[in-house]
């Protein structure tokens, strides 16, 4: 989920990720899809960031004999349309399905560009998914698009003219341009977006056929989202797992704790050979899956006996991270960028979410983003 520059602990996701990434290009030309072949014919596709505001989630393509499926749509027409360019090279076949894995933007609203090109094409999620996607995500994001992102905008532009008044110029002008530009750019893609809702949902498993491929759309608990998709290649033993699990850290933000776990103890059940996450590079191993179960098991543990002595979450979370350390280390290699992601987007977000789920039944309301 991409926040259209919200204040300070509002952005934590959008920031994490620009702390994670460089964008060394100084116009607003979008560069190319990067390809990565995951094994014959499956293959990743990642655009690059949109400066600090946004970015896209992976988009993955499986080409059959007789069709093509892919696996989330990015963040922006523009990107969708970017990474339909690079599958036409790819083969002559039509898109025959498009599966959303949750409702976070950044998966789900280049799925019109597809639309347009393959009018017959079926567009799939979960049952929860097309009904988060149908009002209460418009609703979340609204903020970001009518207020947030243009007042950066101002305050940017201001920026750049007290810069270009001054005499020599800041080194930093080009970067404040070209922060302008991909932020403008992005927010008109945003909202010239035309919202595609599936045409079939699914309630727990919908099994599809690309000539003698299988693919499995699985949805085992409320997870990150309230109907997180994920797929299995039963015969290629690879999982593509949406923001169930993303490299390296993963977004806890509005997630089930409970059921979050159970989802990844199920794909690691599967024993998969290759694992896609949502974002960052594919894993030819189970290491980081199993290093992520290990600390959602731990904080939720660590964080109802700290709930239990009277700790609120943000406190609970000063407490708890030196005794993860190892943990976080694991994920993180402890990198410094890296390891404030994690304090940030994985254990604070997530410690919040146990505490509400100890307080009752979790609903499928998307939470608030924890403010100090």
């Amino acid at each position: 989920m991409t926040l259209a520059c919200p204040p300070k602990r509002t952005a934590r996701k959008w920031v994490a990720i620009a702390v994670l990434v460089s964008v060394s290009t100084l116009t607003a030309q979008r560069p190319d899809p990067m390809r990565i072949q995951v094994v014959e014919g499956i293959y990743l596709f990642r655009t690059a960031p949109y400066g600090e505001v946004g970015l896209d989630g992976n988009s993955i393509a499986i080409i059959g004999s007789d069709g093509v499926l892919v696996f989330d749509t990015n963040g922006t027409p523009s990107a969708a349309a970017a990474v339909l360019a690079q599958i036409r090279t790819l083969t002559s076949q039509p898109v025959r399905y498009i599966v959303n894995s949750h409702w976070h933007w950044d998966h789900w609203y280049g799925t019109e560009v597809y639309t347009k090109a393959f009018p017959n094409v079926t567009v799939i999620a979960h049952e929860k998914t097309k009904m988060m996607m149908a009002g209460p995500a418009i609703e979340f994001n609204k903020p970001g698009l009518e207020q947030q992102l243009p007042a950066y905008l101002t305050q940017l532009n201001q920026r750049i003219a007290k810069a270009e008044s001054a005499t020599p110029s800041p080194a930093n002008l080009p970067q404040l341009k070209q922060a302008l530009a991909d932020g403008r750019f992005f927010l008109e893609q945003k909202n010239s977006v035309h919202h595609t809702l599936p045409t079939q949902t699914y309630a727990d498993k919908l099994t599809l056929k690309l000539g003698d491929r299988e693919i499995q759309v699985l949805h085992r608990d409320r997870a990150i989202t309230p109907g997180d998709s994920f797929l299995y290649l039963p015969k290629e033993k690879i999982i593509i797992a949406g923001d169930l699990l993303i490299n390296p850290v993963t977004f806890a933000l509005s997630s089930y704790p409970t059921g979050w776990i159970k989802t990844l103890e199920y794909i690691d059940s599967l024993d998969a050979s290759i694992i896609v996450p949502g974002h960052g590079e594919p894993l030819g191993d189970e290491r980081l899956l199993k290093a992520t179960i290990a600390v959602l098991k731990d904080l939720q543990k660590r964080g109802a006996d700290a709930k239990a002595r009277g700790l609120d979450p943000d406190a609970a979370r000063a407490e708890l991270m030196p005794q993860i350390k190892e943990l976080m280390v694991t994920i993180t290699g402890d990198q410094p960028a890296v390891n404030r992601a994690f304090e940030i987007q994985l254990v604070d977000w997530f410690l919040h979410r146990v505490y509400d789920e100890l307080n009752g039944p979790l609903t499928d309301a998307i939470a608030p983003i924890p403010q100090k």
